[in-house]
């Protein structure tokens, strides 16, 4: 009785094993149909393969990014918010996330935490432009002109090409 126990428990674990990356798996796929949607301009259908992916895996980083962007783009801020602490709870090196969730908190007028969030992307994405040039373009809202020039100059240390040129233009306006 005990060795047939064993040799069934044996087979659910195996089984269990077998599909736990197939569960995984849906929600990848899912991220990528809304991201493809996304390119080619339809909300509806990106927003529809995110909610299925988050229903698949309600923790999933770049399904719950992904939504925040579009729910921030769409003035869903509050939405956004939620949807972007998610993928930083999830991922806590995530710059972009904690950019887009400063963005949304700013629009939500939660300025103080806003900045919070842009400081912490900076610490996580270093090597991002991106993280500098949003945080320079938001000091400057809150009238922090000498922090967005040294946002810009960092921006510029870490870009490459046309874009750095770009910033150092704008960087020259500034002075």
């Amino acid at each position: 009785m005990r060795g047939r126990y064993h040799l069934g428990m044996r087979r659910l674990i195996a089984i269990l094993l077998l599909c736990t990356p197939a569960l995984a798996a849906p929600a990848d796929d899912f991220v990528a149909q809304g991201q493809a949607a996304l390119r080619a301009m339809d909300i509806v259908a990106a927003m529809s393969a995110f909610d299925t992916a988050l229903k698949s895996d309600p923790n999933h980083v770049q399904a719950a990014y992904e939504r925040g962007r579009v729910l921030l783009k769409i003035g869903e801020a509050e939405k956004a918010v939620a949807d972007f602490t998610i993928a930083v709870i999830g991922d806590p090196q995530f710059g972009l996330a904690y950019v887009r969730r400063g963005e949304a908190k700013f629009i939500l007028k939660d300025v103080g935490s806003a900045l919070t969030d842009f400081d912490q992307a900076v610490v996580v994405s270093p090597s991002l432009p991106e993280v500098f040039i949003v945080r320079a373009t938001y000091r400057m809202k809150v009238d922090n002109f000498s922090g967005a020039r040294e946002d810009l100059a960092a921006a510029i240390a870490v870009s490459e090409g046309e874009q750095r040129a770009k910033l150092q233009r704008m960087l020259d306006r500034m002075r």
